[in-house]
């Protein structure tokens, strides 16, 4: 592939004491549960009830039951459960695969504020929990794990830029095997050594296109980097384990992540605050089933309809401020299946405006057919804004009878700034596992907000 003329040149080489690499490594090797402040802990443990709570709902879609199909033809009768699956048991990689997959299934699962292309949920926690179910961990282990995967991948992430999807790559795929394969290396007690060749090799396991944003079809793809990636992160571990080397530079070198993936990057984000500060205090949670640059949106068209009290039908007019990336990835006006639906923010607004978005059952494929939500789709204005950037946004929407509401978000419900109450995330969970087993949606919530106390992971009903 040609270099384009706007990649930097590949990147100077370092002093072997200096890379970032391996400081990374011997971080994710070193870290013990004991040093985690209780505000960790917590936080970790929400990214993993959150986490296989989008796993536990994302099972039933269809393209969750070809995922987890293939899995069992090729690793079935592993010690690994899979949430929301009954009597069948997988190895390792295949149940990461799966539960990534499951998680990512419906645009429901954590990420991190600001963005920088991570999802904590499908490329940590749940690769952590098969890992730690197969080596027989214990919880606090599991958590320990999660952190350190967390620290990793998001300081990647940061480093990135998030500057690999304006070349058509897609994030998760590129950070995901990073995250995933600290937390396995955690589990796995692998030196700091043996963590730096699984990074080495998670590398060459990167990847993931942007395809489907464009070609108007093939959403289910993006489904599945986030399961490849959670795999990448469990065989890179296992072969580093096994004694396979890799490139020792193989995020900051030459041809390494940052020179091959990205349009921008900086590496001093790479251990910027390691060992002093907690990425995973930046982890955020969604009450929408949609792609994250709809929900300052979405809130702010609910917000008005709950205030002055309009439907959908006395709305002449939306108007929608947001960055470019809004407009260049995010502005299908016909989407062709729910995936598409989901990734477009005039689509989740209409959508809003005439069902609940906080029921994930709304975004169904009887409503993309909805001929109302279409209209309003295709009538909404999107302007892109040199003062907004990331996830803000400002909406102007007129009704018919004259009157109009302008406002402006740069944070939504869910973000660290403005958390989840224990009430809302609880709720998020009993509408996510309402279809599973009684045991399942009466204890597992409660049992995961005490896993550290856990000898293991196997009192945990998941089925």
């Amino acid at each position: 592939m040609a270099r384009s003329a706007s990649r930097p040149a590949p990147l100077a080489r370092r002093a072997t004491n200096e890379l970032a690499s391996e400081r990374l490594a011997a971080y994710a090797a070193s870290l013990r549960f004991t040093s985690l402040p209780a505000a960790v802990v917590e936080r970790a443990k929400l990214c993993l009830v959150d986490a296989i709570g989008c796993a536990v709902f994302g099972r039933k879609f269809p393209w969750s039951t070809m995922v987890l199909e293939e899995a069992f033809s090729t690793g079935a009768g592993g010690p690994c459960r899979v949430p929301g699956v009954i009597g069948k048991m997988l190895h390792v990689p295949q149940a990461a695969l799966t539960m990534g997959a499951f998680a990512h299934a419906f645009e429901f699962d954590s990420l991190r504020k600001p963005g920088t292309g991570v999802h904590p949920g499908a490329t940590v926690a749940l690769p952590a929990f098969a890992m730690a179910e197969a080596v027989k961990a214990r919880g606090e282990d599991l958590i320990t794990a999660i952190v350190a995967g967390i620290e990793v991948m998001f300081r990647l992430g940061n480093a990135t830029l998030h500057s690999p999807e304006k070349l058509g790559f897609h994030a998760p795929g590129i950070t995901g095997p990073f995250g995933a394969a600290a937390a396995c290396a955690s589990l796995m007690r692998l030196s700091a050594r043996e963590t730096a060749n699984a990074f080495g090799i998670a590398g060459s396991f990167a990847g993931g296109l942007l395809a489907f944003a464009r070609s108007g079809s093939g959403g289910m793809i993006k489904r599945l980097h986030l399961g490849r990636a959670a795999e990448s992160g469990v065989v890179a571990a296992r072969l580093a384990q096994r004694g396979y080397e890799a490139p020792r530079a193989v995020i900051e070198g030459p041809y390494g992540v940052l020179d091959a993936f990205c349009a921008e990057q900086d590496m001093s984000l790479l251990t910027k605050g390691l060992g002093q500060s907690f990425e995973i205090e930046t982890v955020c949670y969604k009450r929408y089933p949609c792609h994250v640059t709809a929900h300052v949106p979405v809130q702010l068209l609910r917000g008005f309809i709950a205030e002055h009290r309009f439907a959908a039908g006395d709305i002449r007019d939306i108007a929608i401020e947001a960055s470019d990336k809004v407009l260049s990835h995010h502005d299908e006006r016909n989407p062709t299946d729910i995936m598409l639906a989901q990734y477009s923010v005039p689509f989740c607004v209409a959508l809003s405006a005439y069902y609940d978005p906080l029921d994930p059952g709304v975004f169904s494929e009887i409503v993309i057919r909805d001929a109302r939500v279409r209209n309003l789709a295709k009538r909404i204005r999107l302007v892109a804004s040199d003062s907004l950037k990331g996830w803000g946004a400002r909406m102007k929407v007129t009704l018919n009878d004259g009157r109009s509401f302008d406002a402006g978000l740069d944070t939504w419900l869910g973000c660290p700034e403005t958390p989840l109450s224990s009430d809302q995330f609880r709720m998020k969970f009993d509408k996510l596992t309402q279809s599973a087993s009684s045991k399942l949606k009466y204890s597992l919530f409660d049992d995961l907000m005490q896993v550290q106390r856990f000898s293991s992971l196997e009192a945990l009903a998941l089925a």
